[in-house]
C-alpha cells in the first residue's frame, strides 16, 4: 500500500428519461486507472459532474447526482438519478436538463425535496432559475420524475446549501470572500415557496460550507481561514458558540461533524481548485472539548506527488475537496481532484495528541484509485462496502472497497 504522510498532532425543464441505462454502455469511460484498497467497478458516464447525494425512497437507494456547465468541457449540466440498489450495476433512472451552476445538491430531512443551488445567474437552460441566482427546490418523492417547484432567489447566490437533518430548513453559503459574511437561513416548509427567515453576520469570510450535527441542534462552517461552531437548537435563530482558525488553510472548503458528533473534520481546498501540484491541502482534525470548542488533533495529506497525469504537461488541481464520512465514524472517503478518490481510516484520530508517533495514532489511508482520465470533484459512501465518485470528465464512478 503506498505510503502516507500523516502528521498527528491533534421556464423550461426538460425531463429526460434514463430509459434503464446500465453501468456498462458504449458510453462508459473505460473501467481503468491506479489504485490499491478500491477497484473501479462501474461508470456511467458524462461531463461535467460535481456534488452527489443519496436517499432511499420506497425501498430503493438512488445516487442524485450534479453537473455544471463549463466543469470537465460540458457545455450545460443536470440533475441525474442513479439507482444504486446494486451498487455494482447502477441504472441512470432520470435526467433532469437544470443547468446550474455549481449544482450544488442537498436533500430535505423527509427525502421529498432536492435543493440544486447556483452561486451565478441561470442561463436559459436554467429552468426555473434563467436569470437567477439561489437556489432550486426539486420535488423528488417520484425520484424516476424529478420536477422543479420553486425557488429562493439570494444576490449572493448559493454556492452550497445545507439541508436541516431534522426540519424543513435550508441554510445558505454564498462563499463570498470579499465582504462580510452572512449565512441566509430560509424555510422549506412550502418547497414551493422558499421563506428566508433569518440572516446571521459571521463577521468574517462567508462560509464555503456548512455541516449539521447529528440532530441538528449544532453546526459547523467552513469560512476561508476560520471554522465556527453553531448553536442551532433554535434553527431559525442560531448563535455563535465558538471559533477557530485553520492553520495554514488557504480555503477552508468542507467541514462536517463525525457521527458521534464529538469531532468536526476540514478540509482545506489549496489554491480554489485551480492548479497546483499534489499533495496540496490537507485534512485537519478536531475534538470538542465541552462539547464545542475545537482542539486540533490531526492532520492527514496523502503522499502523492504527481506533478502531472494523463499526458498532462502541467499540474492539474491536486487538494483536497469533498468528503463523506462513514456512519460508524471510523471511515472516511475523500475526492482530490487529479489524484482521485481517497479512503480513510480515522477510527483513532481522537487518541492523538501534539507529537504522537505518526505510524500509531492518526488518520490513515486504506486505499485509492487515480481513475483514467479522471479529476474527481466528490467521493462519498452509502451503504455497503462501496465508495461513489462524481467526476468533471468520468461522471459517475463506482468503487469496491477492497483493502
Amino acid at each position: 500500500m503506498r505510503i502516507t504522510r500523516v502528521v498527528a498532532i491533534v421556464v423550461a425543464c426538460v425531463l429526460a428519461p434514463g430509459a434503464g441505462a446500465s453501468a456498462r454502455t458504449e458510453d462508459s469511460a473505460p473501467l481503468k486507472g491506479e489504485g490499491e484498497g478500491l477497484k473501479i467497478v462501474a461508470n456511467i458516464a458524462y461531463e461535467g459532474g460535481t456534488d452527489m447525494e443519496f436517499a432511499t425512497i420506497k425501498g430503493r437507494d438512488y445516487a442524485f447526482t450534479g453537473a455544471a456547465p463549463g466543469v470537465g468541457g460540458a457545455k450545460s449540466g443536470a440533475l441525474r438519478v442513479i439507482d444504486v440498489t446494486n451498487p455494482a450495476k447502477p441504472k441512470l433512472k432520470a435526467t433532469l436538463a437544470c443547468s446550474l451552476y455549481q449544482a450544488d445538491i442537498q436533500i430535505s430531512h423527509d427525502a421529498k425535496t432536492l435543493i440544486l443551488a447556483a452561486d451565478s445567474a441561470g442561463g436559459p437552460d436554467a429552468c426555473l432559475m434563467v436569470g437567477k441566482s439561489g437556489f432550486m427546490t426539486i420535488d423528488i418523492r417520484n425520484p424516476l420524475k424529478p420536477r422543479p417547484v420553486g425557488i429562493a432567489e439570494i444576490a449572493r447566490g448559493s454556492h452550497n446549501t445545507t439541508a436541516h437533518p431534522t426540519k424543513p430548513y435550508v441554510y445558505n453559503s454564498d462563499s463570498d470572500q470579499t465582504n462580510v459574511g452572512n449565512i441566509e437561513i430560509w424555510s422549506i416548509k412550502n418547497p414551493a415557496k422558499p421563506e428566508k427567515v433569518n440572516d446571521l453576520a459571521v463577521f468574517t469570510h462567508s462560509p464555503h460550507d456548512i455541516a449539521f450535527n447529528s440532530d441538528g441542534s449544532k453546526a459547523v462552517t467552513a469560512a476561508r481561514t476560520s471554522v465556527h461552531i453553531l448553536d442551532t437548537s433554535d434553527p431559525e435563530n442560531p448563535a455563535l458558540l465558538a471559533q477557530t482558525v485553520c492553520p495554514g488553510c488557504y480555503l477552508a472548503h468542507d467541514a462536517k461533524f463525525t457521527p458521534d458528533d464529538q469531532n468536526i473534520i476540514v478540509g482545506d481546498e489549496m489554491a480554489g481548485g485551480a492548479a497546483i501540484p499534489c499533495p496540496g491541502g490537507a485534512l485537519f482534525f478536531y475534538q470538542l472539548q465541552g462539547g464545542f470548542v475545537p482542539v486540533l488533533t490531526g492532520i492527514y495529506e496523502p503522499d502523492e506527488f504527481v506533478f502531472a497525469r494523463d499526458g498532462q504537461s502541467a499540474p492539474a488541481s491536486c487538494t483536497s475537496h469533498v468528503f463523506d464520512v462513514s456512519d460508524d465514524g471510523k471511515r472516511l472517503a475523500i475526492s482530490w481532484y487529479s489524484a482521485g478518490t481517497r479512503h480513510l481510516d480515522i477510527s483513532t484520530f481522537t487518541g492523538a495528541s501534539v507529537g504522537a508517533d505518526t505510524a500509531g495514532d492518526g488518520p490513515k489511508e486504506l486505499g485509492w484509485f487515480m481513475p483514467e482520465g479522471g479529476v474527481t470533484w466528490s467521493s462519498k459512501m452509502y451503504k455497503g462496502p462501496y465508495i461513489y465518485s462524481n467526476d468533471e470528465f468520468r461522471g459517475f464512478d463506482v468503487f469496491k472497497i477492497t483493502g
